[in-house]
């Protein structure tokens, strides 16, 4: 537990959680945009990207095979983030949002994803990164046909 009764504590922990608002901003902005550079600097550098429970991407470097993998499967996505509920302890962190997808297939149809991110975060030389971040599906449908 912190000490979260000073001003300077409390402001500490507010500006964490900016921080680590703006990196799952960054993160599907990244991603929708194509924007690898962006993509990447969200992620410690032995960061794990757990996609679904039977596939993980430990490392920049297959992180970045892993972002290709889906920019090469779909036309363009769409993802947003809501409902942040953000933990700061010292230098690491938890989080977790709500998210909400929408990805045009190579066919042209579209698929509606909705589930969450499971977010451990740590900050390294002052800056905040992911760790960890696990995608969890609540509901998947086709919404519209190519």
């Amino acid at each position: 537990m912190t000490d979260d009764t000073t001003l300077e504590s409390r402001l500490a922990r507010l500006e964490a959680i900016n921080d680590i608002s703006r990196l799952s901003a960054d993160y599907c902005r990244g991603a929708d945009r194509r924007d690898l550079e962006l993509f990447l600097s969200v992620w410690a550098p032995e960061g794990t990207w757990r996609v679904r429970p039977d596939l993980s991407f430990t490392g920049l470097s297959q992180i970045e095979q892993g972002i290709r993998t889906q920019w090469g499967a779909v036309q363009r996505a769409f993802h947003w983030t809501s409902n942040a509920r953000i933990d700061v302890s010292g230098d690491s962190a938890t989080a977790t949002y709500d998210v909400d997808s929408e990805s045009q297939l190579l066919d042209g149809s579209w698929l509606a994803i909705s589930g969450a991110y499971n977010d451990e975060l740590v900050r390294l030389d002052g800056r905040w990164l992911i760790a960890t971040r696990s995608a969890e599906t609540y509901s998947q449908r086709m919404i519209a046909q190519g």
